[in-house]
């Protein structure tokens, strides 16, 4: 009690004392006036106490999405422990991390050890945290095609799609001038969920096929493209574009193979400039000669294809050309004209004559009869692959294909139980059920099925059982 308020005390009992004369009365008011004075002062300092200790231990109960996880004395104590996850999260995930503000504060008090430590705050966050990140979409037209980690891996994949094009005009000595994306093809900053950032290859796939979803095949032996294509009614060409990087005619038992078509969300535009060269047309020019019949025709010279240098700017879309601007051409060589004697002679009777003709000039190696320990059912006329083969007479083809050790052969029925062959054939012109006359070229010399260089090995029989040829040839048989 301070010098000033016990001076105002000692003069407020020496008031009362002069008033009241008696002693022991003013004993008994200097008391009491002491007693009041001394309780007030305690009343007083109490109260100050409380006042002071009420505002000390207010406090906030912190709420995160409904969940208690704290109490604090100030809500920059969570804001802190806020700063400290965020930067963890973004270093374990690589990605930088946004925790959405859904905390509730409310006022309560708390001594000091009922206060919730930092590192119990953020342990308890993380048990209730839902956090989004700063992610890079990949957007076509509005519509987002994958979400990124980061700005340079999303344009890493644009850079991606494009690359094949690029790769593809430089094996093509194209020149590229431009290349872009027919759609309106953006990378955008989104605050999205963790869950929704996607892994690399995933986004790539997806981009390039049009599609997440995988069909494979695992090649077995004896498949080749054709077969495979149509087991999964695909068509050949379907099959290559699904699966761009495989060579069709170099599959093994083992390789597998995608079976999704490809349907890419993303258009690639390129516009080249090409300098290639090109073939001009040759003419045909025809000549007649009345030694050849009609249906017969021979080449005197080959034309020749003419050659020019172009340079053209393409325009190309995935890869396939959609326009094309000729800008320049320059003629190397002029083309030959291709000239082809016809003939004018009319058409002999579709019907046999009964006398043979020798089926081709060749020399004679083999003849009928017994040869190596067993039949030798025809003659052996040897020739250059491709020689012409004629009907030894008219009749109508009863077999044109392969059959077993004779390769390639014709067969005809010229009537009256006679019947002629042509076997090891490279080439045949006519078809079953053909009527052919006599000297029509219906095959070319070969060395097909079971033989040791190239001839026609030619029979005559009769009712199925084979005669010696030479017995027949240029002679009346009926």
């Amino acid at each position: 009690m301070n010098s000033s308020r016990l001076k105002r005390i000692s003069e407020l009992i020496k008031k009362l004392n002069i008033k009241n004369k008696g002693k022991k009365f003013n004993k008994i008011i200097t008391f009491a006036v002491i007693i009041g004075i001394l309780a007030g002062g305690f009343a007083f300092a109490e109260y100050r106490k409380s006042v002071k200790h009420e505002i000390y231990t207010r406090a906030f109960r912190v709420n995160y999405n409904g969940n208690y996880i704290g109490t604090v004395r100030n809500k920059q104590i969570v804001n802190d422990v806020v700063t400290t996850l965020k930067k963890e999260l973004t270093t374990n995930y690589g990605i930088e991390v946004t925790i959405e503000d859904e905390f509730e504060y409310q006022d309560t008090h708390a001594e000091d050890n009922e206060l919730t430590k930092k590192e119990d705050i953020k342990n308890n966050l993380k048990d209730n945290i839902e956090f989004n990140v700063f992610a890079y979409a990949i957007e076509a037209d509005g519509k987002v095609l994958g979400v990124l980690k980061t700005e340079d891996l999303a344009k890493e994949i644009l850079d991606k799609i494009k690359e094949p094009y690029i790769n593809s005009a430089e094996q093509e000595n194209s020149s590229i001038e431009d290349i872009k994306f027919v759609e309106n093809v953006k990378v955008v900053k989104k605050e999205v969920p963790i869950s929704a950032v996607q892994d690399f290859d995933k986004v790539l796939n997806y981009i390039q096929k049009g599609t997440d979803e995988v069909k494979t095949h695992v090649v077995k032996k004896g498949e080749n493209f054709w077969t495979i294509a149509h087991k999964y009614n695909l068509t050949v060409n379907d099959l290559i574009k699904a699966n761009p990087d495989v060579n069709p005619k170099l599959i093994h038992p083992g390789d597998e193979l995608s079976l999704i078509v490809p349907k890419p969300y993303l258009t690639v535009v390129t516009y080249e400039e090409k300098k290639y060269t090109e073939n001009i047309d040759f003419d045909i020019k025809y000549e007649y000669s009345s030694k050849m019949y009609k249906d017969q025709a021979v080449i005197k010279r080959r034309g020749v294809y003419g050659k020019k240098e172009v340079i053209a700017k393409i325009e190309k879309h995935n890869g396939i050309e959609v326009a094309k601007q000729i800008l320049k051409e320059t003629i190397i060589s002029n083309p030959i004209s291709q000239i082809i004697i016809k003939g004018t002679k009319e058409i002999p009777p579709l019907k046999a004559t009964g006398v043979f003709i020798t089926p081709t000039r060749g020399t004679l190696t083999s003849g009928f009869g017994k040869r190596w320990g067993r039949m030798h059912e025809g003659i052996d006329l040897a020739a250059r692959t491709g020689t012409p083969i004629k009907a030894a007479d008219g009749g109508v083809v009863t077999f044109a294909g392969w059959r077993g050790s004779y390769g390639y052969m014709v067969e005809i029925d010229h009537g009256g139980g006679f019947t002629t062959r042509y076997a090891h054939c490279s080439k045949i012109y006519v078809k079953k059920g053909e009527k052919v006359y006599k000297g029509k070229v219906i095959a070319a010399v070969g060395n097909t099925g079971r033989s040791t260089g190239p001839h026609v090995h030619f029979e005559v029989r009769k009712y199925g059982k084979p005669v010696n040829p030479y017995k027949y040839l240029g002679k009346k048989y009926r």
